[in-house]
């Protein structure tokens, strides 16, 4: 009895396995499977080992294609140059392939010696007269100098190098005016000037031997928040925190009746090292200047000068007019200012500085000014101007430009005022050297 028993046991098993066997046949491609599994389990250190190898010799490849297409493109745009850039957004800002070589420090030839530039703002007069009528060609003139300081008296001396002018050229226009420019600035190394026309930020760059200087357009930016197609109207520009700011007048846009057509000078922009470009309204920044002005609509303030001291950490507001009764073009030749407003850096509180001129001429407003290297940001080389009888541009007009230096925070004048000897608007200053020659 026990051997059946132990008999049907064994033929029960058999069939048991025959049945899972048949309901469960297994694949060739699952024994592959579980072998390669079973080696793979064996084998894991020397394959993960390969696997890190191939991709690594993958991506030296791919390193490899980049950088040779790279330097293809490099030596395609600089035309031969084996010249290397250390800074991507240097050499493509704004669309260059070259970086900039106009730096500050170079604008300081010694501890009270400084070397700056001017450029002229002609308004209708930036014509040239002779020039083809089909394609009228316009101009701007950059003017070079010296600023001087005493030691034992803290006064300056400018010196203003007119046998050293240069004249900058551009054909680019809005409705047949063109190169007005509007103020200076070094940004990127770059030397930039703002046509307050066009709304175009223009670069100043010199030929290789260093003894001319042209223009060249980097940027058009329209007025407003940019759904317009009017250029802007560029009266100002600084740099803070390592971004451009570039202004208007900060006035309403008036008709002659008092009605405010648009606001659009009442914006800003910004743009960064890579070029790209932010808009602000700045209407409550501008309206808390003119209360600290105690001018309230339909008085006006005009502003063409505007600087950020990272020093102070302030914003230096210079307004060219000032006025507490309505815009009338003809009085506003007769409305220069002649004080200064500090501003925190989030605009919650202001100070008014009267700047101690010694004759307050009303046609006389500034119209760009920059801080003097070494003084921390306390003195500003100033140009006060002078339109008269220039609303119509008619013969009788005139236009002057006076350069002056002034402590800041507390007004007193430290030179003395030096008028240039031509007949013309200076609106843009920069300690810079203009000359300064491009790398080779």
């Amino acid at each position: 009895m026990r051997a059946s028993a132990t008999s049907g046991s064994g033929k029960s098993n058999a069939l048991q396995q025959r049945s899972e066997s048949m309901a469960y046949p297994i694949s060739p491609t699952s024994s592959l499977l579980s072998k390669c599994q079973y080696h793979a389990r064996k084998s894991s250190k020397p394959i993960l080992a390969i696997i890190a190898f191939t991709t690594l010799i993958v991506l030296i490849t791919i390193d490899a294609v980049n950088r040779t297409n790279a330097n293809e493109v490099s030596s395609m745009n600089m035309r031969g140059s084996v010249n290397t850039v250390s800074s991507s957004a240097n050499f493509l800002w704004g669309g260059a392939i070259r970086p900039g070589y106009f730096y500050p420090k170079n604008a300081v030839r010694s501890p009270t010696e400084f070397a700056f530039a001017a450029v002229t703002d002609l308004d209708e007069l930036s014509k040239e007269k002779d020039g083809n009528p089909n394609k009228p060609a316009f101009y701007s003139t950059l003017l070079g100098g010296t600023l001087r300081k005493d030691k034992q008296s803290g006064r300056y001396e400018i010196i203003l190098d007119t046998d050293r002018t240069r004249k900058l050229v551009t054909k680019h226009n809005e409705a047949g005016r063109g190169a007005e420019f509007s103020e200076l600035s070094i940004y990127q190394n770059r030397l930039l000037t703002f046509d307050d026309r066009t709304g175009k930020v223009f670069e100043i760059r010199n030929e290789p031997n260093g003894e001319e200087s042209y223009v060249v357009p980097r940027f058009v930016i329209t007025e407003g928040d940019g759904e317009t197609d009017k250029g802007m109207k560029w009266e100002w520009s600084t740099v803070k925190d390592g971004e451009l700011f570039m202004g208007s007048m900060g006035k309403e846009y008036t008709l002659p009746d008092g009605t405010v057509k648009n606001r659009n000078n009442l914006w800003i922009a910004t743009i960064n090292q890579y070029g790209q470009i932010r808009r602000e309204h700045w209407e409550r920044q501008y309206t808390l200047v003119r209360h600290a002005l105690g001018v309230e609509f339909p008085g006006y303030m005009i502003i063409e000068a505007v600087n950020w001291s990272p020093v102070m950490r302030k914003w230096v507001f210079l307004p060219r007019r000032i006025s507490k009764t309505a815009y009338d073009e003809v009085e506003d030749e007769k409305r220069g200012g002649h004080q200064l407003v500090l501003v925190d850096e989030g605009f919650t509180d202001t100070k008014v500085i009267d700047i101690k001129m010694p004759s307050l001429d009303p046609l006389k407003g500034f119209s760009t000014f920059a801080f003097v290297p070494n003084s921390n940001d306390r003195h500003a080389l100033a140009v006060r101007t002078v339109e008269e009888n220039c609303v119509d541009f008619t013969p009788q007009c005139e236009q002057r430009s006076y350069f002056i230096v002034f402590d800041i925070v507390t007004g007193n004048i430290l030179s003395d005022e030096v008028e240039y000897k031509d007949k013309v608007k200076f609106e843009g200053l920069e300690f810079v050297d203009m000359f300064a020659k491009p790398p080779n």
